[in-house]
């Protein structure tokens, strides 16, 4: 008897270092493939002081929620700090459906934004890509290769910022078509796994392409981490009310916007990618940190044991800085264009 169970253990032992041995070499075999597309972010972004300009494309799912739409408004009123080249409207989807419809509507948005500011056909606006099917492989559209034009004009020492508010794809994409614009251009990416970190990058952005969003940790292009935004709520709509609706059709559709869900109304509501936008223009406003970039697993995990230089990464954001820049800034708008 004893010898039959000595027997059974040295069978159970060979099998599990036969596991542990397969798993290796996939393992090497999976990153030696990869190690072909990725390369080590050799520099950690700094944001430029308060009184220099910022060379920018915004790319953003501005029809998929409320914050998008204010952060546009914002970024559109700053061009004393955000020198826009244009915008990209990105893919997102719901349980509802909206599927491929979801670039086209993102646009519509991006368009209507600048209609209601008095700003018609002074950026840009292109549409971006479907999520990429493949991890390395580009997704094509004309908001990629307009990223791509623009951070060609740049330089290491005049990057174009490309600002990120949705799915990574856009992004991702124009890495993977020209791997040229590495260091030419910075990632800015709401990727708020804030209540997640260092464990998960599991957030909505991610989901809508996580092929694109481990390509943004694993590319050697530099990277800047917006990792929170839960606490940015717009108060109460008496608050909107005072603060917003007032002050131009811009003001009265911002406003009026908060009436598209019920949601949106109360002060529960996060206005995430408000806080992309107010950090860029003043970094005062967020808490910063630089720390080792890890990669990501297939099962988007965050892993430290295979790291990939060094990223910046915006763990804090003040709500109430945030909100009385907006006000301020919409109240001197509507004020210069009276």
């Amino acid at each position: 008897m004893r010898s039959e169970t000595i027997n059974q253990n040295r069978v159970f032992k060979t099998i599990s270092n036969l596991k542990i041995l397969i798993f290796i070499f996939f393992s090497i075999a999976v990153f030696g493939q990869e190690d072909v597309y990725h390369g080590i972010k050799e520099t950690v972004p700094i944001i430029p002081p308060n009184d220099e300009k910022i060379r920018t494309i915004i790319v953003t799912d501005a029809k998929n929620e409320i914050d998008d739409v204010w952060a546009i408004a914002l970024a559109i009123l700053s061009p004393e700090r955000l020198q826009i080249e244009g915008f990209v409207g990105s893919n997102f989807d719901h349980v509802f459906g909206v599927g491929k419809k979801s670039i086209s509507e993102s646009v519509s948005v991006i368009k209507t934004i600048l209609d209601k500011a008095g700003l018609k056909g002074k950026y840009p606006v292109y549409a971006g890509s479907h999520p990429m099917q493949y991890q390395f492989e580009p997704s094509h559209s004309e908001g990629v290769d307009f990223i791509i034009e623009k951070a060609m004009e740049g330089s290491k020492e005049n990057p174009l910022w490309v600002i990120g508010l949705g799915s990574a794809t856009d992004l991702a994409s124009a890495y993977l078509k020209e791997p040229k614009i590495a260091d030419r251009i910075i990632f800015f990416w709401h990727g708020r796994t804030e209540n997640t970190w260092p464990y998960r990058a599991h957030n909505y952005n991610v989901k809508g392409d996580m092929h694109a969003a481990r390509m943004l940790f694993h590319s050697p292009v530099p990277l800047v981490l917006f990792d929170t935004g839960t606490n940015l709520s717009a108060g109460t709509m008496e608050e909107s009310k005072e603060k917003v609706e007032p002050f131009g059709e811009l003001g009265k559709y911002l406003y009026n916007y908060r009436f598209k869900s019920d949601y949106w109304q109360g002060t529960k509501k996060g206005f995430f990618d408000l806080g992309d936008i107010a950090v860029l223009i003043d970094p005062e406003l967020g808490q910063w940190e630089e720390t080792v970039c890890p990669t990501i697993t297939t099962y988007m995990d965050y892993n430290f044991y295979k790291t990939n230089g060094k990223f910046l990464r915006c763990k804090k954001v003040d709500r109430n800085g945030t909100f009385k820049m907006l006000y301020r800034k919409l109240e001197e708008f509507w004020a210069s264009r009276k």
